[in-house]
């Protein structure tokens, strides 16, 4: 446990951090989203310019991920089949993205391989709050995910997809 002094002055710390992005951004984090930087842990991890991932994203395996892309909190990225995002997109909060499964390999006591098939998702593709990519999966350029959907089949440029399964919906504007 730690002492008086640390707790105190950890306690200092929080709330000037906490005072700082409330008047500076209208919002109060979790005290590691305050402190750390969203764009250094991006440049850490290889990601394009200008790119920028939450603290509490967690990321396996090594991802491609261009530039402008905006990865919201409690996303996770599975990139052991192999991952790419293009250029300015957006995932947004609880987002998952997986490339690899271990369902028959636990169903046949370990006779069957688990399974790793890449994801690859274009441009400028907004994938919205908890939604869900399985593994094999091809994203199109300039396209909405909404939220909630199951992503089980490739989906085409320019479209709206939705549900679960995502199915398309329209096209994109």
């Amino acid at each position: 446990m730690p002492s008086e002094s640390i707790r105190s002055l950890f306690s200092k710390i929080r709330r000037i951090f906490a005072k700082e992005t409330s008047e500076k951004w209208d919002r109060v984090l979790p005290t590691d989203e305050m402190v750390a930087d969203r764009w250094d842990k991006a440049e850490i991890l290889g990601f394009g310019e200008g790119t920028n991932i939450y603290e509490n994203a967690y990321v396996y395996g090594k991802p491609k991920v261009g530039k402008n892309v905006w990865i919201g909190p409690f996303v996770l990225l599975d990139a052991t089949g192999g991952l790419e995002i293009g250029d300015g997109c957006s995932i947004a909060s609880g987002v998952h993205i997986y490339t690899h499964s271990v369902q028959e390999w636990v169903v046949t006591e370990g006779k069957k391989p688990k399974t790793h098939s890449p994801v690859k998702i274009g441009d400028y593709v907004a994938i919205g709050a908890n939604s869900t990519v399985l593994p094999g999966v091809e994203i199109g350029d300039h396209t909405i995910i909404g939220a909630g959907s199951v992503v089980t089949k490739n989906i085409p440029p320019n479209s709206v997809a939705i549900g679960v399964p995502a199915e398309v919906k329209k096209k994109a504007d």
